[in-house]
């Protein structure tokens, strides 16, 4: 068998990529070195290795960057989130390791040290890629993300059941300096308080937190129907609810006559149902605040 056979043998048992001393173990030097002089190999990340052709992606580039930065590391950050299926691949990749370790990033790939990082604790395996946790990975990318998307990304992943708050609670301690920290710690409340979409976070900031309303419950579960439904917020002492339309709740006819429905067994059980839409929170809280205010105040003389 020639050398360029063995290299590729090699590379195969390796998913395509391999570290120089892997390498090493089956060719002279020699060879190596001038397999990657006349362009046969290409180095992936410094020391990592593959065949030339099309550019080193996917898979196999996470794969080069956890080889070149070596054992006990795990992608992080904003690459963690893509392996999650919670991000696309962007670059720079990130890479954690402990603090006590000492290898340095290069062109391409960023290697972050952290105190106490544990790969016992604190990663997982994805498909053969050793990636960290979830609450974890979203803690440390949440400064990289756009500030836009920061808390709809939180929120969508505790709505998915991807994530519980209180476990991204629990990371964001060990990360107490994180950039962002204010804003994610009210996130994370958000969450705790049910809120599962932008919207709903933005009335409940906006408007049910505010002093002049009583304090109200966020998701708070019904059985209509033999159903069990969920409200947006409730007043339960008062049975007044609110729900929070998007787009859809105007633009698709189906979902309409179903919520308006499902309004109308609320009201059969004694439900007062107000719905108000992303405009309404944002451009006239106030009135939101006031309309509700309104309800609850009647419906509290009512039930005397």
């Amino acid at each position: 068998m020639g050398w360029t056979a063995v290299i590729d043998q090699e590379l195969r048992s390796t998913g395509g990529v391999a570290t120089r001393a892997q390498l090493l173990r089956s060719v002279p030097a020699t060879v190596l070195d001038g397999q990657v002089g006349r362009g046969q190999l290409q180095r992936v990340f410094p020391h990592v290795y593959a065949r030339r052709g099309p550019t080193t992606s996917g898979p196999t580039l996470l794969r080069a960057a956890l080889m070149h930065v070596g054992d006990a590391s795990a992608l992080s950050h904003l690459t963690a989130l893509h392996i999650w299926g919670a991000h696309p691949l962007v670059h720079p990749l990130h890479v954690t390791i402990d603090q006590q370790r000492r290898r340095a990033g290069t062109q391409g790939l960023v290697v972050h040290r952290r105190n106490g990082f544990r790969i016992e604790e604190h990663t997982t395996e994805i498909r053969g890629l050793r990636v960290t946790a979830l609450p974890r990975s979203l803690v440390d990318a949440w400064p990289l993300l756009p500030v836009a998307s920061r808390r709809p990304r939180l929120l969508d992943l505790v709505r998915a059941g991807s994530i519980a708050a209180h476990d991204v609670r629990g990371a964001l301690a060990e990360r107490p300096n994180v950039g962002g920290h204010r804003l994610l710690a009210q996130a994370i409340d958000l969450a705790d308080d049910g809120c599962q979409s932008e919207l709903e976070a933005m009335g409940v900031l906006s408007v049910f937190r505010h002093r002049s309303l009583p304090p109200s419950v966020g998701q708070f579960p019904v059985l209509v129907g033999g159903r069990r439904l969920r409200l947006d917020r409730a007043w339960p002492e008062v049975k007044v609810a609110v729900e929070l339309d998007g787009a859809r709740f105007h633009t698709d006819p189906d979902a309409r006559r179903r919520d308006l429905a499902r309004d109308a067994m609320l009201a059969g059980m004694g439900w007062v149902v107000l719905r108000f839409t992303y405009a309404d929170v944002l451009r006239d809280p106030a009135g939101v605040r006031a309309r509700v205010l309104a309800v609850y105040a009647t419906r509290s003389a009512q039930l005397r």
